[in-house]
């Protein structure tokens, strides 16, 4: 079984879910999730990859709805940020990890930045300015707009192109009343309720990083736990 994943650094490393899930079904993954990426990054490569390659379920981690992110013209001028495409591909594999029969690293389009949600106050320079005036002028409703927009978009696509799907979440998927007509466009029996955040946070599940400002992530008992809960939705959508 050929399974295509996206998502964010939760779903990213040894140990995070998908890896998991690679294991008890002998599966090849194909990893597009990056450190710091966001929705449209999620939505949009997974659309261009999939009119490239076939794969029999594709699985989404879905994040925060206040990350932004977008393709530039010359990723170079964001070489002083660890919040793009092309510094993460480069930096995400682990020694040991399975690369056959491909790398997916090498797959990875090259020119995507990433706001993370907070990084005009972590950043500066080049990267900070291509995010801040964004920031000045949308707030949590226009983010959460956007995602669910995303969220029914590639929804739609898969469905229409017979592909099988499972979406899934890192924190509780939660959306305001007045989008209310959005959230009845959302097939609810192909997302895990299941959240990931949730198991880390109960059992005190946490990997504490090395990395200055980089904050806490489930751990991989956490993500066994979160792959665990996966696993009958899966078998009911490959069967």
């Amino acid at each position: 079984m050929n399974i295509l994943v996206n998502g964010s650094s939760v779903s990213r490393g040894p140990g995070s879910w998908p890896y998991v899930l690679q294991d008890h079904y002998g599966a090849d993954i194909v990893n597009l999730s990056q450190v710091g990426s966001g929705n449209t990054y999620i939505h949009e490569t997974t659309i261009a990859e999939l009119s490239q390659r076939k794969y029999d379920l594709v699985m989404i981690q879905w994040t925060e709805s206040n990350r932004i992110d977008y393709k530039v013209k010359n990723i170079d001028l964001f070489n002083q940020s660890i919040f793009t495409s092309k510094y993460q591909s480069e930096h995400n594999d682990w020694k040991g990890k399975k690369i056959f029969p491909v790398n997916d690293q090498d797959y990875i389009e090259q020119d995507w930045i990433f706001s993370c949600g907070y990084v005009k106050n972590h950043e500066r320079g080049m990267l900070k300015s291509a995010f801040e005036d964004y920031y000045r002028y949308s707030g949590a409703a226009e983010q959460s707009y956007h995602r669910l927009i995303k969220i029914i978009s590639l929804q739609s696509y898969l469905k229409v192109n017979n592909i099988p799907y499972l979406f899934c979440f890192t924190r509780h998927f939660t959306t305001l009343p007045r989008f209310e007509h959005l959230n009845k466009q959302l097939d609810q029996s192909l997302m895990c309720s299941t959240y990931l955040w949730d198991i880390a946070t109960k059992n005190n599940f946490w990997t504490v990083s090395n990395n200055p400002g980089q904050f806490p992530h489930p751990s991989p008992e956490a993500q066994t736990l979160f792959a665990q809960a996966m696993i009958p939705y899966i078998d009911t959508i490959i069967q």
